[in-house]
């Protein structure tokens, strides 16, 4: 049987102590040990109110994790990340993210050193017939605490502990991930990470949760810890948490598979006074489609005419997805939405191919201009250039589609990540002192 604790949090660092306590302590941990942590911090927006709840770890937790490994006595304790740099900044956005959550601090205070995991050595890593290059820090260390977020995924059902590898990959492996062939896609690439990173520590932080991840979704507040020095059965358990059978999670069934472990978790021992039956909320991990699947749901329900903009599927990979929330967000705040768009559809990814008759198609970043650019049932062929796509072009395709923006486009462009947290401004639940540490 696997220990995984499960604790409501209540007070700083004392309830994620009981948590660590629960799932077996930091016995393991040495004065000598090479520690690192790996928290999701997939994203970091400077100077943007960007959503934050479930969608980041707490500087909270961190800090506490910090504290409990110090009091073991860890002298070498390092915090290691890897953060989307779509707009492509002079300044590391790791090191903007560690500045504006305030885990400097803790480089000053104890020590800890902050890993740009981009800009560190990668090492090639291979189980059965897939190759990753995986950061040597991770791989070199004594001892890795997991710390991922508890939250949905639109590509990957789910994002906790073994996603959360993810990013510890370089960027051109991050990309292998998203390939087009469905037989080895995202999830039978990110069921390989437990063989190829070992993990000593997972914990889960649900303060907050996140539906409909990974990165514009929706927040609540749940006030949970999971634990548990075995990867996968933390998992198994913030799956079912999220109200998500594991039997329904791809790459947890994969990984249940090559480890002969059952699916469910009848070889899991949940320890705490915490009943799953009464946290368990159901979770969407995607925003639904149209009936036909033409079109996201909130295009129908706006009364949006003349577009087809098929589902995202997991050959996106991380970058181009960053932007399509812009797509959506452009089309819903396009100045002529209420008259029907001049029959534009629209195609990302790997694999999308055009449906015939459309006046207009437009290619979203170079993985579609490369299957599709010379495709002959393209009528006007609108491109979106770049890996990932830029703003600049972004902007001409729409000009070119006649979609209209609003007339302060950059203005709006910097303000779009802002939409999705203006349901949280004021409720007492939801309080920013968690992302920062003071």
């Amino acid at each position: 049987m696997y220990d995984v604790a499960v604790v409501k949090y209540e007070k700083p660092l004392e309830s994620l102590r009981k948590a660590v306590d629960l799932a077996g302590g930091l016995g393991d941990v040495s004065r000598g040990s090479k520690v690192v942590i790996k928290p999701n911090l997939v994203a970091w927006l400077e100077g943007v109110e960007f959503l934050k709840y479930g969608v980041i770890a707490t500087a909270r937790l961190i800090e506490d994790m910090v504290t409990l490994l110090k009091e073991q006595g860890a002298k070498d304790i390092a915090i290691a990340e890897s953060i989307i740099d779509v707009e492509k900044e002079n300044e590391s956005i790791f090191r903007l993210a560690v500045k504006g959550m305030g885990l400097d601090m803790l480089e000053e205070k104890y020590g800890v050193k902050l890993i740009d995991v981009q800009k560190g050595s990668f090492t090639k890593v291979t189980v059965g017939d897939v190759t990753l290059s995986v950061n040597t820090d991770i791989l070199d260390a004594d001892y890795v605490v997991n710390m991922p977020v508890l939250k949905t995924h639109g590509q990957a059902v789910v994002s906790l502990g073994i996603k959360n590898l993810k990013g510890v990959l370089n960027i051109s492996s991050r990309k292998k991930c998203h390939n087009r062939n469905y037989n080895i896609d995202l999830d039978y690439h990110i069921s390989k990470l437990p063989q190829m990173i070992r993990t000593s520590l997972t914990v889960i932080d649900g303060i907050y949760t996140l539906e409909k991840g990974p990165l514009w979704g929706e927040a609540h507040r749940a006030d949970i810890i999971i634990a548990s020095k075995d990867l996968f059965s933390a998992d198994k358990v913030g799956a079912t948490i999220l109200g998500i059978a594991p039997q329904n999670v791809p790459h947890l069934v994969m990984v249940a598979k090559s480890n002969g472990r059952p699916i469910d978790l009848n070889d899991i021992n949940i320890r705490g006074e915490t009943d799953i039956r009464t946290v368990t909320k159901p979770h969407e991990f995607a925003w639904p489609q149209n009936e036909s699947g033409d079109m996201p749901l909130v295009f129908e329900l706006m009364g949006i005419r003349g577009i087809r903009f098929p589902l995202l599927d997991n050959t996106l990979c991380t970058y181009c997805g960053y932007y399509g929330v812009f797509i959506n967000m452009g089309i819903l705040a396009a100045k002529n939405r209420d008259k029907p768009f001049d029959d534009i559809e629209i195609l990302t990814g790997k694999i999308q191919e055009p449906t015939p008759g459309h006046k207009h198609t437009l290619l979203f970043g170079q993985c579609q201009m490369k299957k599709n650019g010379k495709n002959p049932l393209i009528n006007h062929c609108v491109e979106i250039k770049g890996c990932p796509p830029s703003k600049q072009g972004f902007f001409k395709a729409f000009e070119e589609l006649e979609i209209e923006l609003p007339d302060d486009r950059m203005e709006w462009w910097k303000k779009v990540p802002e939409f999705f947290t203006r349901q949280y401004a004021g409720r007492q639940e939801f309080d920013p002192a968690f992302y920062r540490i003071q």
